[in-house]
């Protein structure tokens, strides 16, 4: 399993939650996972929120990167093919490189096999650990 950490009330700890985000399998190129459009991530026009794509898409990102410690985003572009609705979607990530500290990772949703959403993130790796208790947490 991907070594992550995470404070019990960040972002990603609720993205995840909410989304019922599963990893399906994961190796050291690519992982496949599954996750939930809730009713909470659904806008007036009825699909849902460009933003969610986002965080779920970048929380994809730094379980793939598997470092030690926190990985943060360095930079982004996403691009949005289709809408997503209610429902699961189907995730797909891999690396485009990989570097000392330094990875670019791809991310795909699909939903009923039609891509819907794609993202590039730069992903760099501090080398923080949190350290739960003991008053170092990043």
């Amino acid at each position: 399993m991907a070594r992550y950490e995470y404070l019990e009330d960040s972002v990603d700890h609720r993205l995840m939650d909410d989304s019922e985000l599963t990893v399906l399998e994961q190796n050291q190129e690519a992982l496949t996972a599954t996750w939930q459009v809730w009713p909470g991530a659904i806008n007036s026009a009825g699909t849902c929120q460009g933003m969610i794509h986002f965080g779920m898409a970048d929380v994809i990102s730094a379980i793939l990167c598997d470092r030690k410690g926190v990985v943060v985003t360095q930079g982004a572009s996403c691009f949005y093919h289709a809408p997503l609705y209610e429902g699961e979607v189907v995730a797909k990530a891999f690396f485009n490189k990989r570097g000392k500290v330094n990875d670019n990772v791809e991310v795909h949703f699909f939903q009923k096999d039609k891509l819907c959403f794609q993202a590039i993130f730069n992903m760099h790796a501090t080398g923080v650990v949190l350290n739960k208790g003991d008053g170092n947490e990043a």
